[in-house]
């Protein structure tokens, strides 16, 4: 779990790209305290606290953020429709920025949160990670490497047929040659992934003293510094390959295919700027 709790949880929400995004969105503040009950369970008390706090993120998210992704999207239907590989490699450099300002805005509920819990809560929050942890080594690093390729391309097959329907033949071989330049990536994001881990259960075990607020701080805000060797060494690389590939895929795309991510694009921007920002008022008041 590279981004913790709240943060894994809101991003995963409000970046992902799916037609319901006005729905998720609309349904955060009963979305995410049910989804961090797979991690822990919550008491009434906790539950009560996390409420408002949860109120007041989504305030300023919708108000200080949602104008920011409205934006992007423009900008993004701008770059797809020229086709323009340097704004769209801009344009995709703007989501690690996104979420570092989440994470920041959340750090102090984290903390607040992560403070207060029990022993049996640990307990059971790093018995979850350690179930989730099984089971992506079981999808990702069990099969043979070529295996761990062959699923890489299809799921990022997958993800791109929304936006792009069917891949044609050069695009296919784009995805492959994608996924064969990651080669054992799978390995290097476990090991990174449990670096971290590691470092927050050290952390918590400390919880109720001076310096927690500021180790946690350093793990939700500065990730990097908790990097592999080998992450540190292909993060980059990774995120590069990432770049190219998609403004190959957008370069080798028909024209029925760019209109489908046209409209894609428009939807995500209708569906966000339909939503409603809570008031200071509204949310005092909640």
């Amino acid at each position: 779990m590279r981004k913790p709790l709240l943060l894994l949880l809101v991003i995963t929400l409000l970046l992902s790209a799916c037609s319901r995004v006005g729905l998720a969105y609309r349904n955060l503040d009963w979305l995410i305290p049910w989804k961090l009950n797979d991690y822990v369970a919550l008491t009434s008390e906790q539950s009560a606290w996390l409420k408002p706090q949860l109120q007041e993120h989504l305030a300023w998210h919708c108000s200080a953020e949602l104008p920011r992704y409205l934006d992007w999207l423009q900008r993004s239907q701008q770059a797809l429709s020229s086709r323009d590989g340097e704004l769209i490699t801009r344009q995709l450099a703007e989501v690690e920025p996104a979420m570092q300002r989440i994470a920041v805005e959340i750090t102090p509920s984290t903390i607040e949160l992560l403070r207060g819990l029990s022993p049996r809560q640990v307990e059971q929050l790093l018995a979850s990670l350690d179930e989730q942890n099984a089971k992506l080594r079981e999808e990702f690093l069990e099969p043979p490497l070529q295996e761990q390729i062959d699923r890489r391309a299809e799921r990022m097959e997958e993800r791109l047929q929304p936006w792009f329907g069917e891949l044609n033949a050069e695009q296919r071989d784009r995805v492959q040659q994608w996924a064969q330049g990651l080669g054992d990536q799978n390995q290097i994001w476990m090991d990174n992934r449990l670096a971290w881990q590691q470092a927050l259960r050290e952390t918590l075990e400390v919880r109720r003293g001076d310096d927690f607020g500021a180790r946690m701080t350093t793990l939700l805000q500065q990730r990097e510094r908790f990097y592999t060797s080998a992450y540190q060494a292909s993060y980059e690389t990774s995120r590069q390959a990432m770049s190219e590939m998609i403004v190959d895929l957008v370069a080798q795309a028909d024209s029925r295919q760019i209109a489908r991510a046209d409209k894609r694009l428009q939807g995500l921007h209708a569906d966000l700027a339909a939503q409603q920002c809570a008031t200071d008022q509204a949310v005092a008041q909640r």
